[in-house]
C-alpha cells in the first residue's frame, strides 16, 4: 500500500528533475502474481525488504525500447541485495517478447510476461512505459510515466536514497 506524500528521500526538486513524482493520491500497491520468462512465478512479497522498480512496456513501444536498456544497466550496478528491477511486458506474445529482448541490452534484467494484460487495470497502466518504484516495505513510493535515463549517477543516488 502507498502513502502519497511519504517520507522524503530525495529533494523533491531532484526528483522532479529527473522525472520522478510521488503519487497524487494514495494507491494500494497490487500483487503481481506473473510469471518471468522461465516460468517462475513472482509475487511482490518475494521482494519484501528490497527497495523494487516496476517498469511496464511493450515491444510495440520506441520508448520501451530506449528505456529498457538502461534499466539491466541500473540493475547490474544496484546489485540485487537490496535492491529489484522487474520490466513488466504489457501484452505481447511470449516469442515477441523474446525476439525484442534479443535486440537490446537486457542482461540480467527480470522481465515478467503479462500476456493477457490482467496488470494494466490494478496498476493504473494508461500509456508506456510507467514505472513505479516501491519502497522496502512494498509501498509505492514514486512514479515514472514515459522514458527515463535509469541508470544515469543522479537517478542512482535518488534510488539508493531510497534504502
Amino acid at each position: 500500500m502507498a502513502v502519497a506524500g511519504g517520507p522524503a528521500y530525495a529533494e523533491e526538486d531532484d526528483l522532479r528533475a529527473l522525472g520522478l513524482s510521488r503519487p497524487l493520491i494514495a494507491i494500494e500497491t497490487p500483487e503481481l502474481g506473473i510469471a518471468d520468462l522461465q516460468g517462475d512465478i513472482h509475487r511482490l512479497d518475494d521482494y519484501r525488504g528490497k527497495t523494487v522498480i516496476v517498469s511496464f512496456w511493450a515491444a510495440w513501444c520506441p520508448p520501451c525500447r530506449k528505456e529498457l536498456p538502461t534499466l539491466a544497466r541500473l540493475r547490474r550496478q544496484l546489485g540485487s541485495d537490496d535492491f529489484a528491477v522487474l520490466a513488466v511486458n504489457a501484452g505481447d506474445r511470449e516469442d515477441r517478447i523474446r525476439a525484442f529482448l534479443e535486440g537490446i541490452d537486457s542482461d540480467g534484467l527480470i522481465v515478467l510476461a503479462d500476456t493477457k494484460r490482467t496488470l494494466s487495470g490494478t496498476w493504473f497502466i494508461k500509456g508506456l512505459p510507467v514505472t513505479y518504484i516501491l519502497n522496502r516495505s512494498g509501498q509505492a513510493v514514486l512514479t515514472a510515466i514515459g522514458d527515463r535515463i535509469w541508470d544515469s549517477p543522479r537517478m542512482i543516488a535518488a534510488i539508493r536514497s531510497l534504502g
